[in-house]
C-alpha cells in the first residue's frame, strides 16, 4: 500500500541516478501472482536526460535487460525510449507522483506480445518509489505490476563491489 504523500516533489532524474534495487510481481487480471522478480538498476545523468539500465531476474530463472533513455522536458514532463518500447513513453509529474504510459513488445512464452503499460510511480514516506502499473492488450486488462524501487544500500567499509 502506498503511504500518504510525502510533501516532496518527485524529480525522476534525481531519484534514478546511481545504483538502485527493485523487487516486484506481475499479477493476472484476477489478482493472482504469476511471476515475481528482482532488478538491479543503474542511472547515469546526461544533459537534460538520464540513462537507466535495468537487469531483471525472474523467479523462474529467466533474465531480461532494458535500457531507458529518459528526456527531461521541463515543467514535470518526461519522454523515454527503450530497446523494447514500441514508440515512446510519456509522463508527467504531479507532486510526488509520475504517470507514465507506453506501448511495449515483450516475449511471453516465446512469442512477442504488444502490450500497453500505464504506470504510476509514487514516492512514499520511506524514500522508496512505488510503481503500480496496469497492463493491457487491445485495451483489455491482462494484468498488473507492483514494484518497489529503492536506492541500493552503500557497501560496507572494506567490502568489494562485484
Amino acid at each position: 500500500m502506498v503511504s500518504a504523500p510525502t510533501g516532496q516533489d518527485l524529480r525522476l532524474e534525481e531519484f534514478l541516478e546511481g545504483s538502485l534495487v527493485a523487487e516486484g510481481e506481475f499479477r493476472d487480471p484476477f489478482g493472482r501472482v504469476r511471476r515475481t522478480f528482482t532488478a538491479q538498476l543503474t542511472g547515469t545523468r546526461l544533459p537534460n536526460a538520464i540513462r537507466v539500465e535495468e537487469h531483471f531476474l525472474y523467479n523462474d530463472g529467466e533474465t531480461d535487460d532494458r535500457e531507458w533513455l529518459i528526456e527531461v522536458l521541463g515543467d514535470g514532463h518526461y519522454r523515454g525510449t527503450a530497446n523494447d518500447v514500441v514508440d515512446v513513453a510519456e509522463g508527467r509529474v504531479h507532486g510526488n507522483r509520475l504517470d507514465w504510459r507506453y506501448p511495449i513488445e515483450l516475449k511471453i512464452n516465446g512469442r512477442p506480445w504488444r502490450l500497453t503499460f500505464a504506470d504510476r510511480f509514487e514516492l512514499d514516506g520511506t524514500g522508496a518509489l512505488i510503481n503500480t502499473a496496469r497492463v493491457s492488450k487491445f485495451g483489455l486488462p491482462v494484468g498488473s505490476v507492483y514494484q518497489v524501487i529503492r536506492k541500493a544500500p552503500a557497501l560496507a567499509a572494506g567490502q568489494a563491489a562485484d
